[in-house]
């Protein structure tokens, strides 16, 4: 693109340069009706003539030598100050402006930009979508070292059916982004399994389940993988494997449509492993849950608003102080029953199935913060075994101070 530059700096430097190159012939004339007026004046000083015409004669000279100096300047101004050499450069200026701006500015990335908003509230057409794919795609080639564009080009392949150019387009972020980046190298190789997925029609192979494993390794909580990996291991006869992926996943999940559909996918995989002679163990989808009814003192009831915050919290008696289980309601729901259970968790060895015993507190928080501070209203009991199965009652009557 530098000869683009050097093209549009070459007429600006021909008109800079031009009075250095260019020396005017109203110079030269000049210098001579100087000369001249000077030897004319010199005869009229050593005539005969008497003082009256001498003045009158050297008057005469002087107004003829101002006016040719008047004419000489007149027509410099015209050489210099040519209109239309100004407007041919300031045409030249503007199209080179223009045309830079095409090839480096980003018109073709604010286009874009547009169009996906667009198409974020309103169906595109059929040419809008055909310029939105065009433009995504030179955008990723421009950036090519701002991989958001690329991985928005992939994407966009992906929703329109091109699975084959999007999983290519995925191989390439995947050599560019570096290996620190785990995160984005978990989600690029998930996206890269799911575009090669269907662009097979949904028959999965070793290289794509090799991609999931991959991104499990860097990111072994994230659902959309976990999900694909346990349904690719099914389809290539991993059984247990498939079981293992949605074990993760399914614990996760809170009761349900969505738990159930999964717990029917890891019991048809459990069937075809006992078909096979091989015993599995289910337990851990019974999920351990304590049921807890929480209610509110008058006085407490009379000191918060309706609007304030109740967290109702499992936390292990020995363990780490993050809670177990959660659930969030207000003041004005009170009283309630709730069941805090192992899909509540925050992180899958952090269930309450994995502690004996844990502590139950009902909490207002008046900052609507979890953590108690001056002015909340709470309530603990502890110690509780997970496996209890009688309801634990909750009362808030205590002010934190």
């Amino acid at each position: 693109m530098i000869w683009l530059i050097l093209m549009l700096l070459v007429p600006l430097a021909l008109l800079l340069l031009r009075p250095v190159w260019y020396k005017p012939t109203e110079n030269t004339q000049s210098e001579e009706n100087r000369l001249l007026y000077k030897e004319r004046t010199d005869e009229l000083a050593t005539s005969d003539l008497d003082d009256d015409e001498k003045r009158e004669l050297q008057l005469e000279l002087d107004r003829e030598f101002l006016a040719s100096a008047s004419g000489a300047a007149s027509t410099n101004t015209n050489v210099r100050g040519n209109p239309m050499m100004m407007a041919l450069m300031l045409v030249i200026c503007l199209a080179g402006t223009f045309l830079l701006y095409s090839l480096w500015g980003a018109d073709n990335e604010l286009r874009a930009t547009a169009l996906l908003n667009k198409g974020g509230q309103v169906e595109l057409t059929s040419k809008e979508r055909a310029e939105l794919m065009e433009r995504m795609s030179a955008a990723s080639v421009r950036n090519s070292d701002n991989l958001e564009w690329s991985y928005l080009n992939a994407r966009l392949l992906i929703a329109d059916g091109q699975y084959q150019k999007g999983a290519d387009a995925f191989k390439a972020i995947l050599k560019e982004l570096p290996e620190e980046a785990t995160e984005d190298r978990a989600a690029t190789l998930t996206l890269l399994a799911e575009a090669l997925f269907y662009g097979a029609n949904q028959q999965a192979d070793e290289t794509m389940y090799a991609y999931l494993q991959q991104s499990l390794e860097l990111n072994p909580q994230s659902r959309q993988s976990l999900g694909l990996a346990g349904i690719m291991a099914f389809e290539l006869g991993k059984h247990q494997q498939a079981i293992d992926h949605w074990r993760v996943l399914w614990l996760g999940l809170p009761q349900g449509q969505e738990s159930q559909v999964l717990g029917q996918g890891i019991r048809r995989a459990a069937a075809q492993l006992q078909e096979q002679g091989i015993e599995v163990d289910l337990s851990w989808m019974e999920r351990t849950g304590i049921q807890v009814v929480v209610d509110i003192t008058p006085e407490a009831r009379s000191a918060v608003k309706p609007s304030d915050i109740v967290f109702i919290l499992a936390k292990a008696v020995a363990g780490p102080p993050a809670p177990l289980a959660a659930q969030r309601l207000t003041v004005a729901e009170l009283p309630v029953t709730v069941t805090l259970d192992d899909s509540m968790a925050m992180m899958p060895n952090m269930t309450i199935s994995s502690f004996d015993e844990v502590t139950l507190a009902a909490r207002v928080s008046v900052s609507g913060q979890p953590v108690a501070k001056p002015g909340d209203w709470q309530i603990e009991v502890s110690p509780v075994a997970s496996d209890t199965k009688e309801p634990q009652r909750l009362l808030i009557s205590e002010l934190v101070k």
